[in-house]
């Protein structure tokens, strides 16, 4: 068994802050972490695929954060390794969507290939390997969504607050 961690932070720029007010003053952000100490953390911003760092967010002016650490399979493990490293290697055919962000808030499934919010990307990948299920699917998930469905999941994951 291995641990993987998802982060959720609130930033503050425009689509954020949309985000943070139409989904109940929540999380804005969410990226995953294959580290046992977390040095790195991936998902999607509006430059597209980020490999993030907890320091990172402290420049930013996060002051909002949650961590929760998921216990997976090795072999979970190693998919959700393949997967983000192949993300990675091919980076640039891959970008952000704001319109999906949209879509998801109206609550329209639309899905674009190689186009990512965060929380859909982190969505699609624990779904993928079979890390998580979900109620919905990965385009609809919102940060606040991908935590309330984690946090229901008996027996999961455990919550580390505030290590921004």
């Amino acid at each position: 068994m291995r641990f993987i961690s998802i982060i959720w932070t609130k930033y503050s720029d425009p689509v954020s802050e949309l985000v943070y007010n139409l989904t109940g003053r929540t999380y804005t952000h969410a990226a995953i972490s294959l580290e046992e100490d977390c040095s790195y953390y991936y998902s999607f911003c509006f430059k597209g695929f980020r490999r993030e760092t907890v320091e990172k967010y402290r420049r930013r002016g996060v002051k909002k954060s949650l961590r929760l650490r998921l216990e997976v399979p090795d072999d979970v493990y190693e998919g959700l390794q393949q997967k983000v490293d192949f993300v990675e290697r091919n980076s640039h055919n891959y970008e952000y969507t704001t319109f999906g962000v949209f879509c998801a808030l109206l609550h329209i499934p639309f899905r674009r290939h190689r186009h990512y919010f965060c929380s859909q990307f982190v969505a699609e990948l624990l779904e993928s390997t079979g890390a998580a299920h979900f109620s919905c699917p990965a385009c609809l998930m919102l940060p606040h969504h991908l935590l309330r469905e984690l946090k229901a999941a008996p027996g999961l994951c455990e919550s580390i607050p505030g290590i921004v």
